[in-house]
């Protein structure tokens, strides 16, 4: 009458029958989706901005535990907003120090957001019955936070039209972004109004 509900049990994920590195990570019987819409208020001149509010949207399965899993959900949010607006690795480039070290090795250097920081955060759970999950459910980790930085970037860029393609997310980054667009000449992107690498890594993916 009092006591906890628990359940144990075991999964063997079947042979993924890639034969290149990497091939077996991440099978699993089945996969979440989240949506994520974000409202920031940026100001125009100085590239500051914050997030004022998010809406996470996250297929569960079924909700064994709705309280649990809002706060998971809420909790991926978190992650993904430290990693959007400030979460950087940094390291040394050995010119004045020792190449390779990490400038920011531990949480009094290394910035991420308080819970002062948070916005308000409206949370829906798309439920649905999974025929693979226990009892219905999938997963609610880290799934959440994945929808965030694209849900940010996209909200600054339709608040003042510069596109950064890069996290974290920085005012200096936006700033940068509205004096391209004011003087017309593209910078290190090679884009008017886009910060971010030039262009990305060539990739050959194995069919």
């Amino acid at each position: 009458k009092y006591g906890m509900l628990g359940s144990v049990g075991s999964y063997t994920p079947p042979s993924h029958g890639g034969k290149y590195k990497g091939a077996g990570v991440g099978p699993s019987p089945n996969y979440s989706y989240s949506a994520c819409v974000a409202e920031v208020t940026c100001d125009p001149e100085s590239g500051i901005y914050r997030v004022d509010k998010l809406w996470m949207a996250h297929d569960i399965g079924q909700a064994i535990n709705e309280k649990l899993v809002i706060g998971q959900v809420e909790g991926s949010a978190y992650m993904g907003l430290s990693e959007a607006m400030m979460e950087e690795q940094i390291y040394r480039t050995g010119k004045d120090n020792p190449g390779g070290l990490h400038k920011t090795p531990s949480m009094l250097d290394y910035k991420s957001l308080t819970a002062l920081d948070m916005p308000e955060i409206e949370t829906f759970l798309v439920e649905t019955h999974d025929p693979e999950g226990p009892y219905g459910a999938k997963e609610a980790g880290q799934g959440p936070l994945l929808p965030i930085m694209p849900a940010i970037a996209n909200a600054i860029y339709n608040a003042v039209g510069v596109r950064v393609d890069e996290v974290p997310i920085t005012p200096e980054k936006i700033y940068q972004g509205l004096k391209e667009l004011k003087s017309g000449k593209p910078g290190g992107s090679g884009v008017i109004g886009r910060v971010g690498p030039k262009k990305f890594p060539k990739i050959t993916f194995p069919e």
